[in-house]
């Protein structure tokens, strides 16, 4: 009996289970890069063992450097891919600050999280500041739920869930109107990752119509009444479908 094939399926099965534990480590250390083997063992649930075998291979393949920051080769993949949107959002963020006063933001997705790929600060003396690559758990806020409004009903449970388990951070009940959100093509939301925030978020569709990026306003709830919300979708729905077009023109 020729056992060849069977066993060139566990190996496939076992390879593409060793890049899903790799794409898992890198989303929590996303959020905090200076976790031990140990800390991500328990936070993965995997053998600290896996955890520092993995750690030693992406550092080695300059994904990561020897801090756990993003390696050269990471931050080339992602110049590649998010250089036109990044570049692009500029001005708009610009316009949306003028505007608004409050901090405006581009995120993308990234697993189990969402990343912040280009930000302007609020002209407001209290606002909401975010850096830059920062990571924050996809299940939370307004842009997180527009990066998963779309998505098949089984995909965006099991980011959900993979969320909650890697940040910690309790899922929202009761849970967003995903068909609701869709329909109207924003969300909004205050208090869910911090009492005192609020942001109001749009799609970016990209030229296969599906969502690339969430584009965002952020700042203090008290700043967020339903009549500035109202004025703000407006503005970022106008906004991201130039960002679409200028992304779609350019590919």
């Amino acid at each position: 009996m020729d056992t060849a094939p069977a066993l060139r399926t566990r190996e496939r099965a076992s390879e593409i289970a060793v890049i899903a534990k790799m794409a898992q480590l890198l989303d929590v250390l996303a959020g905090d890069p200076a976790l031990t083997p140990s800390e991500l063992g328990v936070r993965l649930g995997m053998p600290r063992t896996t955890a520092h075998r993995i750690l030693q291979t992406l550092v080695s393949q300059d994904i990561l450097t020897p801090d756990h920051e993003p390696g050269a080769r990471l931050l080339h993949w992602s110049h590649r891919a998010l250089g036109g949107l990044r570049t692009r959002s500029g001005p708009i963020l610009d316009r949306l600050v003028k505007e608004f006063g409050e901090t405006a933001s581009v995120f993308v997705p990234s697993g189990a999280a969402r990343i912040c790929i280009a930000r302007h600060d609020g002209t407001q003396a209290v606002r909401h500041n975010i850096n830059v690559g920062a990571s924050v758990p996809i299940h939370v806020g307004s842009a997180g739920r527009i990066l998963l409004a779309w998505l098949a009903n089984e995909e965006r449970e099991s980011l959900i869930q993979n969320s909650h388990r890697l940040s910690g951070v309790a899922i929202a009940q009761p849970p967003p109107n995903w068909e609701e959100i869709r329909r109207q093509g924003w969300t909004a939301t205050a208090g869910e990752r911090d009492p005192l925030l609020a942001s109001v978020s749009v799609p970016v569709f990209g030229p296969d119509q599906k969502v690339m990026a969430a584009l965002s306003l952020s700042g203090p709830r008290m700043r967020f009444s339903e009549e500035r919300i109202t004025a703000a979708v407006e503005a970022l729905k106008h906004e991201a479908a130039q960002l679409g077009v200028q992304i779609e023109v350019s590919q």
